[in-house]
């Protein structure tokens, strides 16, 4: 641990976050290639499948945080995490002021802590669940630590990838799900606008899977009926494939 704090203080840490269901960890292929990807853009040779595998079935939790640090040498470090922190009965987001970095700049698939972007974004969530990021063109990106749906006329819309946002694992499991179950789902840039007249809007991301939102900013959302039924759908669906 004194070896990882003292790397922290020169180098750079990534990460993955993991949720496990019935003691097995969800996408753990998944959540490895996106974490050789972050390493890959810092020029850092990945560790192996097999050991990334195993540090996780060594520090098994509902929800662990797994951050390789570098400073001359790839150091590892696991963080069991509290999933009750996310549980909510009515959830509350905004739009921050802060906008995404520009993927010229940031790769929004480098997941890396201590991001400036999303560091400041969240000192402005106040009693928000999460405050969704727009990115530099005014489109609606994600959250700080989730992806963005909206439902409209039985359409379910989310940013596309194009747009500067993290290629969420949970988000690709819920688009796979929703067009599985017979529903139409379009990735595209969105307008903030949309957010506002959506007919409902939830929030992914690997702690809660689906997360139907009640109310953006001063504005209660009208129903979160079709997303709460879809968020326990989707609960039973990912347990079905680990």
């Amino acid at each position: 641990m004194d070896d990882v704090i003292l790397a922290l203080t020169k180098g750079i840490a990534v990460y993955e976050t993991l949720r496990t269901y019935n003691g097995k960890p969800f996408a753990l292929k998944e959540h490895y290639e996106r974490l050789k990807k972050s390493l890959g853009y810092l020029k850092i040779e990945p560790p192996s499948f097999e050991s990334f595998e195993k540090l996780v079935y060594e520090n098994l939790s509902e929800r662990m945080r797994i951050v390789y640090v570098y400073s001359n040498k790839l150091l590892e470090y696991v963080l069991q995490e509290d999933r009750e922190e996310f549980n909510v009965d009515y959830v509350k987001i905004d739009i921050t002021n802060i906008r995404r970095a520009d993927p010229w700049s940031i790769p929004p698939d480098l997941k890396s802590l201590g991001r400036p972007d999303i560091y400041l974004a969240r000192l402005t969530k106040r009693d928000n669940y999460d405050v969704i990021m727009l990115g530099t063109r005014g489109q609606v990106c994600e959250g700080t630590f989730s992806n963005v749906f909206l439902i409209k006329n039985g359409k379910f819309i989310t940013p596309s990838l194009e747009s500067g946002i993290l290629n969420g694992i949970t988000r690709m499991y819920v688009i796979r799900f929703l067009k599985e179950s017979g529903y139409e789902v379009e990735e595209r840039f969105v307008e903030l606008a949309e957010v506002f007249y959506a007919d409902e809007v939830f929030l992914t991301h690997t702690s809660r899977g689906i997360v139907p939102v009640n109310q953006i900013g001063n504005i209660k959302i009208s129903s979160v009926e079709l997303s709460s039924k879809l968020s326990k759908a989707f609960e039973e669906y990912v347990k079905c494939l680990v």
